[in-house]
């Protein structure tokens, strides 16, 4: 199980990183946006820590993107 839980932090460290920067927003606005600290967004993206789903929703409601493609591995 130990697997697939890294390899899920490491897809979407890589597609969150990505939609972030393409829609040009900051670590620190995307942390205020969703009221979590600029730390709680840089642990995710350096696939240390695993979103809840609500997070991931509230994210990619944010970045104007579908949910699915920050789980998806491409």
């Amino acid at each position: 199980m130990t697997s697939y839980k890294n390899k899920a932090k490491s897809i979407i460290a890589k597609n969150l990183r990505k939609y972030r920067e393409l829609a040009r927003i900051t670590q620190i606005n995307l942390s205020i946006k969703i009221q979590k600290s600029p730390e709680y967004i840089s642990r995710i993206e350096r696939g240390v820590m695993l979103p809840g789903v609500e997070v991931l929703y509230e994210i990619a409601d944010i970045l104007d993107i579908d949910p699915c493609l920050l789980i998806l591995d491409k």
